[in-house]
């Protein structure tokens, strides 16, 4: 079954962008189909990935009925982007108007969700509209939180909120401890805190890198840009752990198609022209670098084994021709046939 997850904390500045990102880049990676919602109006996500702003949005689906196929740009391999806009602001107006208000996101998801392993909906820093209606799309819910005093008593208040909307807490599938910094006391102390509290939910954290915001304002994930730093190391192993969660096994990447290139059609010979003799292997099948002259005539045409130009050279009265990409060779008399 796919999995739609939402990716939510109600505090600010603590990685719910730049973890859904490189998440969601780490399954394409692993071979998975990723579909990335951004239901935050500030459109981080499409920045993220160094992409302009769409055509279409959001918004088109939530307020005009788009279909989702028709609204999603391709950023990566393996990874779709229905973006945000800042139309999003005065669209939830709108969409809390309507019965069915916190169901907009995922009645527009059921006719695309099976088209995809994983959809990530990024979500803002506070409960909004949309933020209701990621939640009640989620099948499950991911929570960056900051090793800080202010964000752990935000983590509280949500896990009251997610009860509210979902009636339980089970959906809650991690925690992930983000900007650790291994040489602050605090920040181990509150890792303590938060791991005697949520026990197994807490996921080894993501250690403060400089590399994650410089990928963000150079349009790249974090394993395009500096896939030896800390931040692609720590977001590969939260991927290998979110995969083994969901029981996601890593398929093959599509190779791509080689490009064959024609083999050239032989010119057929007139009646006044005589076909060259068969080539002498012994002649030039041991032909060191060394023996090769100088000299190397006009290409004439494309090998036949793998279409790459020909080259000549002339050779105890033959004239040689060989590929240099494939080891093709062939001879034929400068003089033409003996009689």
């Amino acid at each position: 079954m796919p999995r739609v997850i939402a990716v939510t904390n109600f505090k600010g500045g603590i990685g719910k962008t730049t973890t859904t990102v490189n998440v969601a880049a780490g399954f394409a990676l692993k071979g998975a189909s990723v579909l990335v919602i951004d239901v935050d109006p500030q459109s981080n996500v499409r920045m993220c990935f160094g992409h302009a702003e769409p055509r279409r949005s959001l918004y088109d689906v939530l307020i005009d009925n788009k279909k989702i196929p028709d609204c999603v740009v391709q950023v990566r391999p393996n990874i779709d982007l229905l973006a945000s806009s800042d139309a999003l602001l005065q669209a939830q107006s709108d969409i809390g108007k309507r019965p069915d208000w916190g169901r907009v996101l995922e009645i527009a998801l059921r006719p695309v969700v099976r088209n995809y392993d994983f959809v990530f909906i990024d979500c803002s820093a506070s409960l909004t509209v949309l933020n209701l209606n990621a939640l009640m799309a989620a099948s499950d819910i991911i929570v960056p939180t900051a090793l800080e005093h202010l964000a752990l008593q935000g983590l509280r208040q949500l896990g009251r909120n997610i009860t509210r909307i979902k009636g339980t807490m089970g959906a809650l599938r991690m925690i992930i401890p983000t900007m650790f910094d291994a040489r602050n006391r605090q920040s181990h102390r509150l890792l303590a805190s938060l791991r005697e509290e949520y026990g197994t939910l807490v996921t080894d954290p993501v250690r403060v890198n400089v590399r994650l915001s410089e990928a963000t304002v150079e349009g790249k994930t974090i394993y395009e840009y500096d896939p030896r730093s800390n931040g692609a190391i720590d977001y590969a192993a939260l991927v290998e752990k979110l995969g083994d969660v969901f029981n996601f096994q890593a398929k093959p990447m599509a190779e791509p198609v080689p490009v064959v290139n024609p083999v050239p059609v032989a010119r057929p010979f007139t009646a006044f022209e005589t076909p060259p003799p068969p080539p002498e292997p012994s002649l030039v099948g041991n032909l060191q670098a060394e023996e090769k002259p100088m000299f190397r005539g006009p290409v004439r045409e494309e090998c036949p084994h793998c279409g790459r130009l020909l080259e000549q050279v002339m050779l105890a009265g033959y004239r040689v021709y060989f590929c240099d990409h494939c080891k093709y060779k062939r001879q034929e008399l400068a003089s033409g046939v003996r009689r």
